[in-house]
């Protein structure tokens, strides 16, 4: 079942997400080929692991943003790309035509906002943990261990119901424009906090970084699309039923005995 899942996922997912999921694997293999350091993505650590906090600052001076940004750019849009479908679907439908090229960017956007604030972030704990293990492996094990207690957290389960709610959007002017970057940083921001813990592993695994990120990106793509993954739904409002009446408790049976 969940290899059928996810393949219909993949055949669901429009093609210009997958051709940008594409470029980012590319140019994370190129990039990678470019480096002539392993590790971090390519990230140098002035000394041995268990170096304490000097050798996390030395590895914090050899690791500006422009070293890592790129890297970190690409990772995102080779593993977020095919988790967009459904928002930028919503989104195309709901959208004026001549507003949706306007919408879809500033919904980008917005999207990509939170996790270039989550970047640092992960990078410095990234870092930290290499800096204070005996051994790289440990590190690797402490963030598979973070990403692992992450998911089973109940709080990554509302972030995760959180990334299918549809936003409200307006359709004329600027509103429609703003409304369109509200809901991609929105969605930027349940997404990073559902998705956060499990970036941190492909960071410390070494030469194994990029199957490990087609791993996660496949996992994260089949839980997406999972049934529990999906908001409860919520009860229809009296005044817009059908029938105008409440339904029974019972469901169909209930119905049916109520009407004989």
């Amino acid at each position: 079942m969940p290899v059928k899942i996810l393949i219909a996922a993949l055949r669901d997912t429009p093609w210009p997400l997958c051709c940008a999921s594409l470029l980012g694997w590319l140019g994370l293999i190129a990039l990678e080929r470019r480096l002539t350091a392993p590790g971090y993505c390519g990230a140098w650590v002035l000394e041995r692991p268990g170096g304490g906090w000097d050798a996390l600052t030395g590895a914090l001076w050899l690791n500006p943003p422009a070293q890592w940004l790129p890297s970190w750019l690409l990772m995102l849009l080779a593993m977020m790309a095919p988790l967009l479908a459904d928002p930028l679907r919503q989104l195309w439908l709901r959208s004026l035509a001549r507003k949706r090229a306007l919408a879809l960017a500033m919904f980008c956007c917005g999207y990509l906002l939170p996790w270039l604030l989550a970047g640092p972030l992960l990078h410095l704990l990234g870092l930290a943990l290499l800096t204070f293990s005996a051994a790289p492996w440990q590190a690797f094990v402490v963030a598979c261990g973070v990403a692992g207690l992450w998911q089973a957290a109940p709080q990554r389960l509302r972030c995760l119901q959180a990334c299918h709610r549809q936003p409200r959007l307006s359709p004329f002017g600027w509103p429609a424009a703003l409304s369109a970057l509200r809901a991609g940083l929105a969605a930027g921001v349940w997404c990073a906090g559902a998705c956060w813990a499990w970036m941190l592993p492909p960071l410390l695994a070494g030469p194994g970084h990029l199957p490990l990120m087609a791993a996660i990106g496949l996992w994260l793509l089949l839980e997406r699309r999972r049934p529990e993954g999906a908001p409860p739904l919520l009860p229809i409002p009296k005044a817009l039923r059908s029938d105008g009446r409440e339904r029974p408790a019972g469901g169909v049976k209930g119905h049916a005995a109520e009407n004989p």
